[in-house]
């Protein structure tokens, strides 16, 4: 038998065989499409192993039409097209039965159908009792087999299943609640009711009637119903594939078909002449050109209008995203490109905040509730930057991707009261996401709908990364020009301060020649005996209290506007001493201000290698660096200053009650320009200079601080033992 089968020349090119053969192949990629869904689902597995039958059985049959004996076309239906028909009928009611949810129920039921239809088949294949051997007629398009009347009990039972199936499914849709599974299952029902006029392939062939076998159409139509309702709104691709099969088994249906059928009708009156039959076929290619041509396309622009219109509207946003640059403009033109397309009566579009580290709302909150806000922790978010896939409120409930959050999208879902939400993900990372309301027309998301919003998607994904990074270079080219304005202005306070310093040293020189003038008279006339009044004395003693004074701060000014020492053999300084001095010049402002200087020195000299005047300015530096902090939080204040040491250096720290500075800054305040202090109010150069002028005594200046508690400054240099030099 399978010598025979296999022999080509036991079949010949029949059109008429041709449109089972893409039909019976696009079953089993149906019902493959399905199955890879969900594998472990009885109703997928059902499904398949009903597209498994269907496709078997259409597969078949197509070669007993092709074959050109009757030997050849018997065994193949005996043997392999009977096989695919009698598995349909148990085939759907196990379909029908997982799809209501009694299998368990049914499974002793299921399995004796499965019995008796394999005992029904066994029965045709050893005996002639239901398929005659020697019988089959021969119709134009092919062999078709003649039935005995012992096949009627099959039949019968056969439409009792189908019966039974449609019952079962129509009392499955009375008791279901949840809406989308509703609509699924009617949508079986109207699809098994369409199944039932497959019965026009063999029905009429029991009383001999050549009726072209068009049931393959509407085992079609059944199948890809049954498809749309189990993977309904994913099923993009399929929807594409039974759209554009519809088209062609229409064409070849009701074209070619017809014209092959008109000249087998014909082709006895024109056989004789050759310009009849040139006239025929030409007249015949016409007419197929014609329906090609313009016939089709616009049968095939009403299946797609809505999809031809949407991928218009992408293609034009898709244009007007080079003339967008920034968030500010592009949000508001996706949000109308959604409105406008879909009808969306709620449009809420979040984008991730890298400094906030959470998605904020970008669009006007319409109905939403909530700060505007979401955690960029939240499980459902995750889950979406994984699966980088449409969700929609409906699938929750019947698509098993959903299950590791089930819970925690419809409590999104419910939260920011959307149907749909879109993630905005480019290279694994979730830049954003859109959510959807309902629509205005009250109507569901079409798989049109979603077809536009995958490439809107990607489309939005793409701007809005591009957009956030022209917006990071702009911050980044604003920041850079602040800064280097503030650097402008401190460099020229400090270009000032420097003149400054130079005139201090001049103009404290000046003075300093009238004050020792004036103290010289003073001191002079207390010496002699003229002045006899007491009262003159008095006043003559404070001008000298007071001359004396004025040239100690006079002397200060002409030592603190002293350049630095870049290089020079540097003596034993007490440390003391220079503190002492800088309370001299800066204790009287001290005072002023209510903050006490407290120093804890346990003896009189702490002698180290250095520079008295440069390490004055140290110490007054963050000596008023402290006053300043105090009295930012309090009107008045202690700074300890402290002297510990060891063999080798001696440590002083200067503690103060101020405001203190946050740890994220602390690594900063000695970087150049770097300033705490409001705008205006300090250059941030003084604690860079101190840092500098420290290591340049081999020294360390680090700092400690506690926002609220304070902070304290410590200053190390060697003791003046060991030999060294100011680098």
């Amino acid at each position: 038998m399978f010598k025979q089968l296999s022999n080509p020349a036991n079949y010949y090119f029949n059109p008429y065989a041709l449109p089972g053969i893409p039909v019976s192949i696009l079953f089993f990629a149906i019902g493959l499409f399905v199955l890879k869904q969900n594998r472990s689902s009885a109703i997928n597995i059902a499904f398949f192993y009903k597209c498994l039958a269907m496709g078997f059985w259409l597969f078949s049959i197509s070669l007993v039409y092709l074959s050109n004996n009757l030997q050849t076309a018997v065994a193949w239906y005996r043997y392999f097209t009977f096989f695919g028909v009698i598995n349909i009928t148990p085939a759907t009611l196990f379909f029908v039965t997982a799809w209501s949810g009694r299998l368990k129920e049914k499974k002793v039921f299921l399995a004796v159908n499965f019995a008796i239809s394999f005992a029904v088949y066994i029965l045709a294949v050893t005996t002639d009792k239901l398929i005659s051997p020697y019988q089959m007629r021969h119709y134009f398009w092919g062999y078709y087999p003649v039935y005995s009347l012992w096949l009627v009990p099959y039949l019968a039972s056969f439409f009792i299943q189908y019966i039974i199936s449609v019952k079962g499914l129509c009392l499955a849709y009375k008791s279901e609640n949840i809406p989308i599974k509703k609509l699924q299952k009617k949508m079986v029902i109207i699809a098994l009711l369409l199944g039932i006029t497959a019965s026009a392939d063999f029905l009429p062939k029991f009383f001999n009637f050549g009726m072209y076998p068009y049931g393959y159409i509407s085992m079609f139509v059944y199948i890809s119903l049954v498809a749309y309702a189990i993977v309904k709104y994913r099923a993009f691709d399929i929807e594409t594939a039974i759209h554009k099969t519809i088209m062609w088994l229409f064409s070849f249906s009701f074209i070619i078909i017809p014209i092959l059928l008109l000249h087998k009708w014909v082709s006895p009156h024109i056989r004789a002449s050759g310009p009849l039959q040139a006239w025929f076929w030409t007249a015949s290619f016409l007419l197929a050109a014609f329906y090609f041509r313009s016939v089709q396309p616009r049968i095939d622009h009403i299946f797609q209008r809505r999809r031809a219109n949407l991928e218009a509207i992408s293609h034009r946003f898709a244009e007007d995203l080079v003339h967008l640059k920034g968030l500010a403009q592009l949000i508001p033109r996706i949000e109308n490109v959604i409105s406008d397309a879909l009808y969306s009566r709620q449009i809420n579009i979040f984008i991730y905040d890298e400094k906030a580290s959470s998605y904020r709302l970008k669009t006007a909150p319409r109905d939403l509730k909530g700060s505007g806000q979401l955690s960029k922790d939240e499980q459902f978010l995750l889950w979406l930057a994984r699966n980088n896939k449409i969700a929609y409120k409906e699938f929750t409930d019947i698509d098993p991707a959903y299950a590791p959050v089930k819970e925690k999208a419809e409590d999104y879902f419910k939260e920011m009261e959307a149907v749909a939400v879109i993630p905005l993900v480019l290279n694994e990372k979730l830049l954003g996401l859109i959510n959807l309301g309902k629509k205005s027309n009250l109507k569901p998301y079409s798989a049109a709908d979603f077809y536009f919003l995958n490439i809107l998607k990607n489309q939005s994904a793409i701007a809005i990364s591009n957009s956030l990074l022209y917006e990071n270079m702009e911050e980044q080219v604003r920041q850079r020009t602040r800064e280097l304005v503030e650097v402008q202005k401190q460099l020229t306070h400090a270009e000032k301060l420097a003149t400054v310093g130079t005139l201090a040293g001049g103009v404290a020189h000046e003075i300093n020649n009238p004050l020792t003038a004036v103290l010289t008279n003073v001191q002079m006339l207390l010496a002699s005996d003229t002045v006899k009044d007491a009262s003159d004395r008095e006043s003559l003693e404070l001008i000298e209290e007071a001359t004396k004074r004025c040239r100690t701060i006079v002397q200060k000014l002409m030592v603190y506007a002293k350049k630095p020492l870049e290089s020079a053999e540097v003596s034993s300084v007490n440390l003391l001493d220079v503190l002492r001095n800088v309370m001299s010049f800066i204790g009287f402002q001290l005072e002023q201000e209510n903050i006490k200087l407290s120093i804890d020195a346990k003896k009189d000299a702490y002698q180290v290698m250095g520079n008295a005047n440069e390490l004055e300015q140290v110490l007054t530096n963050i000596i008023l660096n402290a006053k300043d902090a105090i009295r930012q939080i309090r009107k008045s204040g202690v700074i300890k200053v402290s002297f510990i040491e060891n063999q080798e250096w001696i440590r002083l720290e200067i503690e103060d009650e101020g405001k203190g500075i946050s740890q994220e800054v602390i690594p900063k305040i000695f970087d150049p320009f770097f300033t705490t202090k409001d705008v205006g109010k300090g250059l941030g150069l003084g604690l860079s200079i101190c840092h500098a002028i420290i290591e340049k005594h081999n020294g360390m200046i680090t700092a400690r601080s506690e926002p609220g508690k304070g902070s304290v400054f410590i200053v190390q240099l060697p003791k003046a033992k060991i030999k060294n030099k100011v680098k």
